[in-house]
């Protein structure tokens, strides 16, 4: 564990059990080598789509499907998590559970790889820890294409809220560091993309009236905030400070600022992966 995690635990106890679950999850993933190839999207297909607003993992032209890699992963994950000691025994179960059904049906990690991906078809069985295990394998798989991707495509020409990558709505959002004023990017809380955004504004309802939106500060959160709209009644956690920005874009490390924001009345409008 790195010191800056480490900081953040002892500063935040109640973050321990999921921060173990994010721990065996990677190290599973890391133990899962070489990972499944994936192709790369066809950037010339897709451009059309990207101009019209549809997400790369949305788009038939671009090519870009990963069930059965996600699938092989998934597989991997929850051999591995049943028997995690270290692991809630709930959330062991519901891994055996899952374990045991795939034996039987080789082809249902790739099935509930599309539904999570895609949101169409009949929700499998442990569809919330579906979710987070197939969106922790989603991101591993994406990384390549993601840089790929950060650097062909034109933000300026994205401009929307959703996610360029799967479409998600963000969770939180970064200022970042600069001279002047800061660029804003949004985060995504299910593939990790990073993107640019008006610097003002509520991503959920396009709210841009300042009267109408404010900041909720939190003291010793490493630069986190509450970006808060008084239109739609949503929030987005926000970096605007120095903090580790691969630690706390990470959503779970601060779940006490979603429980802190729903105690005054605001929602989580952001597609998250946690369930509070």
């Amino acid at each position: 564990m790195d010191a800056a995690r480490q900081r953040w635990l002892e500063a935040h106890p109640y973050l321990a059990p999921v921060a173990r679950l994010d721990e065996a999850v990677a190290a599973a993933l890391a133990d899962a080598s070489p990972a499944p190839a994936v192709a790369e999207p066809d950037w010339e297909a897709y451009l059309p789509d990207f101009q019209a607003g549809v997400p790369l993992l949305r788009s038939a032209a671009a090519g870009l499907d990963l069930s059965s890699a996600v699938g092989e992963l998934l597989g991997v994950l929850v051999e591995r998590l049943a028997g995690d000691a270290a692991l809630p025994e709930k959330l062991r179960e519901g891994c055996r559970s899952l374990a045991e059904a795939w034996r039987a049906e080789p082809s249902e990690p790739a099935r509930a790889a599309g539904w999570v991906l895609s949101g169409e078809g009949k929700a499998p069985a442990q569809p919330g820890l579906l979710q987070y295990l197939a969106w922790s394998a989603a991101a591993r798989l994406l990384a390549p294409v993601a840089a790929t991707f950060a650097e062909w495509r034109d933000e300026a020409r994205w401009g929307h809220s959703q996610c360029p990558s799967c479409g998600a709505l963000p969770v939180m959002g970064r200022l970042v560091p600069g001279d002047g004023v800061r660029e804003r990017q949004l985060a995504c809380g299910c593939c990790g993309t990073r993107w640019s955004f008006q610097r003002i504004g509520c991503p959920y309802c396009g709210n841009a009236d300042s009267g109408r939106l404010s900041i909720l500060e939190a003291e010793g959160e490493g630069g986190l905030r509450l970006d808060l709209c008084e239109e739609c009644k949503g929030y987005s956690k926000t970096l605007a400070g120095e903090g580790d920005p691969a630690l706390l874009l990470a959503d779970w490390t601060s779940l006490h600022l979603d429980v802190l924001a729903r105690e005054r009345g605001y929602q989580r409008k952001g597609t998250s992966l946690y369930e509070l």
